[in-house]
């Protein structure tokens, strides 16, 4: 179909046989709709998925506001409900708290991630470092070889 939309159905695995033909997953991924629209590969004027999908993307691109809004003055009464609505409900303070809290706990998510990778690259780290000066290198040797600073490395071999 599009590269920013898949669809996946449930098949079993040895027999490669569908489940059922009333069950699909569908994954829309924005950022490569964005990329797709920017190069103009995409026209909300031609594809509906395309014009609703840009509707997300709405608040946070002035560019494609416009867009939508040029579509919705010349020909969809649909989509002009849909962001008359979208307008009248990103203006109500309860929402915006709900929105602002799910935006920080997925902030502190990714934050929370981050800090683990780094935590697991740094243990990955120690243990080359650890196996390097078992096998009778000094920190020196081991920094002119991986281009890790000695600094680095005694911090952590103390560690």
């Amino acid at each position: 179909m599009h590269d920013y939309h898949s669809t996946f159905q449930l098949y079993e695995r040895e027999q490669k046989v569908l489940l059922t033909d009333m069950l699909e997953i569908h994954f829309m991924e924005l950022p490569k709709l964005l990329i797709k629209w920017r190069n103009k590969e995409v026209d909300p004027r031609e594809d509906q998925l395309v014009l609703w999908l840009l509707l997300l993307e709405a608040s946070e691109d002035e560019k494609i506001t416009h867009v939508l809004e040029e579509i919705v003055m010349q020909e969809d009464q649909v989509l002009k409900k849909a962001m008359d609505e979208w307008e009248r409900v990103s203006q109500d303070p309860e929402v915006i708290l709900a929105y602002e809290a799910r935006r920080k706990a997925l902030l502190d998510e990714k934050s929370a991630l981050r800090r683990a990778e780094n935590q697991g690259e740094t243990k990955a780290l120690r243990t080359v470092v650890l196996s390097m000066t078992e096998k009778g290198m000094n920190p020196t040797e081991i920094a002119g070889l991986t281009g890790i600073p000695e600094e680095i490395i005694k911090k952590l071999l103390q560690q």
